[in-house]
């Protein structure tokens, strides 16, 4: 599996203290089957002064300790990143991390209580630069809970969206559990990723996450959603997805919509 989200890389942001404890959630992943994982911490979110060389540097140091560590896991640089009006201009000036340093998707913060202003207008200018949007953990965002449609625009406007591990799993609580459920069963989840801080706060580990998603939407769909998706997108590749279950005022929306795929 690979895991496209993870803060694993120590005394960056409000992951890992040390490198003992990186390595720590690098052996649970390990264990539970993932072979690949995209350290991301926290990016222009006002908070940790993160820069892309600090990833570089770190991203090198935590997979030599890996490899001595015998861990049969590859690390890749990657980012958790906050939409800020000059994001363009910032990755144009090499500021700003992307998925696997490839240039072709961003990581790119939800939060978790409203969809920031303009949001849809930063999205369109990122996918003009070439960049494909992932919206990470948008279950645990209020106003997609109460209403999923608000994702059913983002994605129809050719974003890709990223749930946590652990929402479908029920640590992040019954509500954000009900809203994975229900965005997967629409087809708006097209990767899952462990968001892990910590081995015991917010541990790694995808296994328990896919057999949620095998129940709800059989083998074929948690393979995409845990290998074949996150393998191509590493890869700097193109994906597909498949078209979101929209509801009646959704359908209205999406006829209207002028920049709708086709």
């Amino acid at each position: 599996m690979v895991d496209l989200h993870a803060h694993i890389l120590p005394e960056l942001d409000d992951g890992p203290a040390s490198v003992s404890e990186a390595l720590e959630i690098c052996r649970l992943a390990a264990e539970d089957g993932t072979t690949v994982i995209v350290a991301t911490p926290h990016m222009l979110n006002g908070v940790y002064e993160v820069r892309r060389e600090d990833i570089l540097r770190k991203v090198e140091l935590l997979q030599k300790h890996v490899d001595e560590a015998h861990l049969s896991l590859r690390i890749l640089p990657g980012a958790d990143v906050h939409a800020e009006p000059d994001i363009c201009q910032r990755i144009r000036d090499g500021q700003v991390m992307t998925v696997a340093d490839g240039g072709k998707y961003l990581m790119l913060d939800l939060g978790e209580e409203i969809v920031p202003p303009r949001l849809e207008d930063a999205l369109f200018s990122l996918q003009l630069e070439g960049i494909t949007p992932i919206l990470s953990h948008p279950e645990r965002n209020l106003a997609v809970q109460d209403d999923p449609d608000v994702l059913v625009r983002l994605v129809g406007a050719g974003n890709l969206a990223q749930v946590t591990a652990a929402s479908l799993t029920g640590e992040f609580g019954q509500r954000a559990a009900r809203s994975a459920r229900r965005l997967l069963e629409r087809g708006l989840v097209h990767l899952v990723a462990s968001d892990t801080h910590s081995p015991v706060r917010r541990p790694p580990g995808l296994s328990r996450a896919r057999q949620a998603v095998t129940r709800i939407v059989g083998d074929a769909q948690a393979a995409e959603i845990f290998d074949h998706r996150p393998s191509r997108i590493i890869a700097g590749q193109a994906v597909s997805v498949p078209e979101p279950v929209r509801t009646r005022r959704a359908s209205a929306w999406w006829s209207a919509w002028p920049c709708r795929r086709k």
